[in-house]
């Protein structure tokens, strides 16, 4: 049930050319509403009021999806959810005759969608597993169907993201600020990094988790080596007048992000309506956009401070491992030297 309202959520953005508005969308969308007969999928609002989500042989009660106008530093939003119906269970039934009523659960996907520039839209979706989003008749099936009864060219770019970061120098930088204990802005600290991907050249991957610092050998042998990071597991605080808010996510690249609940600690998130589906727009379209304009802001001297970074973590390496040779050699010898007084203890025993 991957939808911006359950206790944990992963997003992907992707974007897309469009001839049409928000609104010739969302009415057609409306237009094609899920239905049990022949289980076919289709479009309604997020809300998750008798959503009958997870249940088996019923469909979701009839809404349409709905657009939410600007609102500070979020963008007008079309809020649309696809409803689906999951296959039946391999070996589902046995050798009985199958209802697909008993057997086929309700699931669902939501989407979020913005108008950018030139005929451009922006889709951030509620999952990031990315074989659900590419169902032969899933949500990426249908909305491209929709974009195409205005321009039968238009596909989605399944791998351009319109919130992607400037680079992936991006978790580095962060990582730095971390160590230096510096803030983000004034109203944001970075708390602490609790783990980080990286891919060396030959694209083999490794991931650092229960606390990441310069410390570790193996983050710095990724910061020697230029290995390419990310994404990264983080924990910030934002300031809110005399209130502090907490966010533990995982940041990657393209901007989407990955949140649980209980990794959210505001002075109201027990009773706060709607936690999920806020903060996952908060954190798409205010907060990492808003990290990756500190960054871009920063390049300047970034570009100065990563190679210290770097030849930094070249010498740490170099001392923490010429210490680790000169024990060994010293072990070698302390060794060598005992096998030989045993060796003349023999030799004065057998005399």
């Amino acid at each position: 049930m991957p939808v911006m309202s359950q206790e944990s959520v992963s997003a992907l953005p992707m974007r897309s050319r469009s001839a049409m508005t928000l609104v010739e969308i969302r009415d057609a969308m409306a237009s094609r509403r899920p239905s049990l007969d022949g289980f076919r999928g289709g479009w309604a609002s997020i809300s998750d009021l008798r959503s009958n989500l997870r249940t088996v042989g019923l469909a979701p009660p009839t809404s349409d999806p709905v657009i939410v106008p600007a609102n500070g530093a979020l963008p007008e939003i079309l809020q649309a959810r696809f409803y689906y119906w999951d296959p039946v269970p391999s070996g589902y039934g046995g050798a009985s005759p199958l209802d697909p009523l008993r057997a086929r659960r309700l699931n669902a996907i939501d989407v979020m969608i913005t108008a950018l520039s030139d005929q451009q839209i922006g889709l951030l979706f509620s999952t990031r597993t990315r074989s659900y989003l590419g169902r032969a008749e899933g949500i990426l099936a249908s909305l491209t169907s929709i974009l195409q009864s205005a321009d039968a060219t238009i596909k989605i770019d399944r791998w351009s993201s319109h919130l992607e970061l400037k680079d992936e120098e991006f978790f580095l930088w962060l990582a730095v600020k971390q160590r230096d204990d510096e803030k983000i802005a004034d109203d944001i600290t970075l708390d602490v990094i609790a783990g980080i991907s990286s891919r060396d050249e030959a694209r083999r991957t490794a991931d650092l988790k229960y606390g990441v610092d310069f410390e570790r050998p193996n983050f710095l042998t990724a910061v020697a080596e230029s290995d390419t990071l990310g994404p990264i597991d983080m924990r910030f605080v934002k300031s809110v007048g005399d209130e502090r808010h907490a966010y533990e996510v995982r940041v990657h690249v393209d901007g989407g992000f990955e949140i649980r609940k209980s990794g959210l600690q505001f002075p109201d998130s027990l009773t706060r309506p709607s936690l999920m589906l806020s903060t996952s727009l908060e954190l798409a379209y205010d907060l990492i956009p808003r990290f990756n304009s500190l960054y871009e802001e920063d390049s300047d001297d970034w570009s100065t401070k990563r190679t210290a970074v770097i030849q930094d973590a070249m010498s740490a390496l170099e001392v923490r491992y010429g210490e680790l040779r000169r024990i060994l050699q010293e072990k070698l010898l302390e060794a060598a030297a005992a096998e030989q007084d045993d060796e003349s203890d023999d030799g004065n025993r057998s005399a």
